[in-house]
Parts: structure tokens; C-alpha cells; sequence
């Protein structure tokens, strides 16, 4: 009895890694976040992105951190439209652990995924916040001759 349990035991894992195994390298899971509606032509990963609704899906890839930066401050995330990546970009991570006690950084978002074009309108800035952390990217507007219909 305790043998069969185990054969089913092991079978189920070596299921669950092949499984894990044939997941994209470059993504974690299927950890897409809610789509995004840009409303404006940005620049992208140095390319023109036009206006249009996006996914945003987290990589595994978390490059260095800067000077004074906490480990994890970054981390690469594609934007993809149609299901294909069309641009990879990369997020600043703010946890909720590494707020200051004091002052405007201190204050907790609420979970969810929000787009805003920064003072100046030379930035669109999307948030995403889920999992104790807030995720930043920003886009420099793309100017006229940049954008293309979409």
C-alpha cells in the first residue's frame, strides 16, 4: 500500500517539473498582468509603440541594481499585443516592505493597474501593483514621426 502511494507521489512531481520544464525561460509561468490601454504613440524597448490595449508579462530577469538601490529593484517585463511581445522593458520594483515610515513614498496603493502621462507630458507612466510590490515602467511619448496607426 505505502509503495503504491509513493509511485503515485513521485509520478505526480516528475509530471508537475516535465510540466515546469516546458514553460518559456524567459517568463514566469503565465504571470500576465491585466491589459493596459495606452492611449498615446510611447516609445518602447527604443521602438515606436502605437496607442492600443497591451498585456504586460513579468520575466524571470531581473537586472542588477543600481547604486543605492535595494536587490530586486528591476525586473525586464514584455508588453505584448495580440499574444505576440512586441516590446520588453524595464520595471522599477517598489515593495511594500522598503516604504519609508514617513512621508508621500509612504503611502500603500491599492492592487490593481493604473496609466498616467507625468507633468511635462514627456512620460506615460503605468503601475501595476500585485503581491506586496508596485511595478513602474515609464515610456517617453514617441513624437509625430515616430507613431504609426495601430
Amino acid at each position: 500500500m505505502q509503495s503504491s502511494i509513493l509511485a503515485v507521489v513521485l509520478t505526480s512531481l516528475l509530471s508537475v517539473h516535465a510540466a515546469q520544464a516546458q514553460t518559456p525561460a524567459s517568463t514566469v509561468g503565465n504571470d500576465v498582468a491585466p491589459s493596459v490601454q495606452i492611449p498615446v504613440a510611447v516609445l518602447a524597448d527604443g521602438k515606436p509603440l502605437p496607442p492600443g490595449k497591451y498585456s504586460v508579462r513579468f520575466t524571470a530577469e531581473r537586472p542588477g541594481p543600481l547604486p543605492g538601490q535595494p536587490a530586486g529593484a528591476q525586473q525586464r517585463v514584455e508588453l505584448l499585443a495580440d499574444g505576440k511581445v512586441v516590446a520588453q522593458e524595464i520595471a522599477e520594483v517598489l515593495r511594500d516592505e522598503d516604504l519609508p515610515a514617513e512621508g508621500a513614498s509612504s503611502q500603500h496603493v491599492q492592487n490593481g493597474t493604473r496609466v498616467e502621462m507625468l507633468k511635462g507630458g514627456e512620460f506615460l507612466r503605468i503601475s501595476f501593483k500585485r503581491d506586496g510590490a508596485r511595478y513602474l515602467l515609464y515610456l517617453p511619448i514617441a513624437r509625430a514621426e515616430h507613431s504609426e496607426p495601430r
